[in-house]
């Protein structure tokens, strides 16, 4: 009876964990997370001439009291511009302090629909969410120098990828500054910089370059960096928002590398001279009357013009989309220093990165993401035939010995340590691994986080088609089982939201479950039981190009396993 009870009560706390299991996961992944606490309110970041001991600060017009915001199209028109007119990119440079300010990405769009817009990647200021880059110089010796208000003259009409923009400003008191700008036929945009002293002593200058942004637009939803990040002294630095507002701010040393702000499919990074040696890196957040401001920025070494003489310096901004093929590219070409780190590949990234080139190959081949999966899922499964179909022998000689074990039970009674000891003996004398089912399990986690990371972030597979209702393999599966698929009109709560595929997993799994003999222990096996069902709710809501890879990953487990008990029976007779 003592026993009866302690069973009902195990069985109760793992339906109340399951439960509780299932609600954090939601809690802690809202389909509605913002990464911004504030209201979208525009500021007006801008860089002051202050001394170069620390990086350039947002400028005191930064705290002015925000007004409504407006779109692009009207904060654009508000200040001379120049077009900027690029196979990958379009928009306009702010001759206002040659701020980028406007870009938006002309391969991609916002949703599935032809005529959705284009993502938008940089804001000007008075926009809900400005974002923005620019370029300049600071000094200690109260020089005029070129500032986030500095009119910039040129004689160009528009910049393209065959036509550099010219930009050219003088203090009127000996410096020249002529800047050209480039732009290559994707999202590399390349700024030169020549300073001529024609006064009559020797000017000190620290190069600077900034990425500010105001207020976070909303985030997506799973586990990818989105916030500062850096290829700095070294190795990689990453700041979430919720981090950078917890520090503040953040400040590095380095001889190459890079720095900048990402989203999860895009991103705005500087990558400074990687020789220079010492260069400041700073990451910070400050609180403002308009709202949170999120800048990241680096500050050259001093640079010394002689009177009579020129220097030019060259740094390069990234702006657009995080295709990993392109970044690997500018990587090799250019020097950047681990360029391709900016794709959040995670901790797995050994395995990470060749299983995203794999899918890519077979998408290539196969002209469908969602085949190539498959095709991936299944040449896999016969890499790891080997173990998997040991670890089934194994599991199928301890379901013969269930009747054994029964009696073992039966012997035993209610001394749970001296079945224990009865059981594991009984595994000796039969050459027996409990343990041996777990391997390919283990083998599968690093595989499974693996390509959830290939495809949550990679770029490439963003709205990638599979069949039917499944249009977006990176997104969930947009079907709804709880509503018999849009016929019941009712709110479900997301948590049960799920669709046609997660539910084919649990299923899949249950039955993979009938093939595998069952715990000794009662409660354990309950458990185990249950977790068809707390899987299908939990990954139900993680990328439907996922979940199509573990629903076929079990059928072929199936196979395999049925293959492998035809086999056995047949050994038996003969």
């Amino acid at each position: 009876m003592e026993n009866n009870n302690l069973e009902k009560r195990n069985l109760i706390l793992a339906v109340v964990f399951s439960a509780v299991l299932l609600f954090l996961f939601d809690a802690m992944f809202p389909s509605d997370a913002r990464n911004a606490k504030v209201a979208p309110q525009p500021v007006v970041p801008a860089t002051a001439n202050t001394a170069p001991a620390t990086a350039p600060a947002p400028a005191k017009d930064a705290t002015a009291v925000a007004t409504a915001p407006v779109s692009v199209e009207s904060a654009a028109e508000e200040n001379r511009r120049v077009a900027i007119n690029a196979p990958s990119v379009h928009g306009s440079l702010r001759l206002k302090g040659a701020r980028f300010d406007n870009l938006m990405l002309t391969k991609y769009r916002e949703t599935l629909d032809e005529n959705s817009p284009h993502i938008s990647l940089l804001s000007p200021v008075g926009t809900a969410y400005p974002f923005f880059a620019e370029f300049g110089w600071v000094s200690t010796d109260g020089l005029a120098l070129p500032n986030a208000e500095t009119p910039w003259r040129t004689d160009g009409a528009e910049l393209t990828a065959e036509q550099p923009l010219t930009l050219t400003w003088d203090n009127g008191a000996g410096l020249r500054f002529i800047r050209q700008i480039s732009v290559d036929a994707d999202y590399m945009f390349t700024v030169s910089d020549r300073i001529e002293n024609y006064g009559a002593k020797a000017v000190t200058l620290f190069n600077y370059g900034l990425i500010g942004r105001t207020n976070v637009p909303e985030s997506q939803r799973g586990a990818v960096l989105e916030g500062m990040v850096g290829y700095l002294d070294g190795s990689l630095k990453e700041f979430a928002y919720p981090k950078m507002d917890k520090e503040g701010q953040a400040s590095f040393k380095t001889t190459g590398g890079w720095a900048g702000i990402t989203d999860k499919y895009w991103m705005a990074v500087l990558a400074f001279d990687q020789s220079a040696p010492n260069v400041t890196v700073k990451f910070s957040e400050q609180d403002t009357m308009a709202g949170k401001h999120y800048q990241a920025d680096y500050l050259m070494p001093p640079t010394v013009v002689e009177a009579g003489q020129a220097v030019q310096t060259t740094n390069r901004l990234f702006a657009g989309a995080k295709e990993l093929r392109l970044i690997d590219s500018y990587e090799k070409d250019m020097g950047i220093k681990r360029f391709d780190l900016t794709v959040d590949f995670g901790w797995y990234y050994f395995l990470t990165k060749p299983f995203f080139f794999i899918l890519s190959w077979f998408y290539s081949i196969l002209g469908n993401m969602g085949l190539a999966i498959l095709l991936f899922a299944f040449l896999l499964r016969l890499a790891m035939y080997p173990i998997a179909n040991r670890s089934f022998e194994n599991m199928a000689k301890m379901k013969d010995l269930q009747p054994k074990i029964e009696q073992l039970r039966d012997k035993c009674g209610d001394d749970k340590m001296r079945f224990n000891q009865e059981m594991m003996m009984l595994y000796q004398r039969e050459r027996i691994n409990p343990a041996a089912g777990c391997l390919p399990m283990l083998i599968q986690i690093p595989v499974f986080f693996s390509l959830y990371k290939v495809l949550y972030i990679s770029l490439e597979l963003r709205q990638a088609p599979f069949y039917g209702w499944i249009r977006d393999l990176s997104a969930p599966d947009p079907s709804s089982v709880f509503t018999l698929f849009g016929l019941l009109d009712w709110s479900v709560p997301s948590v049960i939201d799920i669709g046609v595929w997660p539910v084919l997993m649990g299923v899949t799994m249950w039955l993979q479950q009938l093939m595998n003999p069952k715990p000794a222990d009662k409660t354990q096996a309950t458990i185990i039981g249950m977790m068809p069902v707390m899987m299908t709710f939990l990954l139900g809501h993680l990328a439907s190009g996922l979940v199509i890879y573990w629903t076929w990953s079990n059928l072929l487990s199936i196979a395999q396993q049925y293959a492998l008990k035809l086999k056995g029976k047949k050994r038996k007779k003969a």
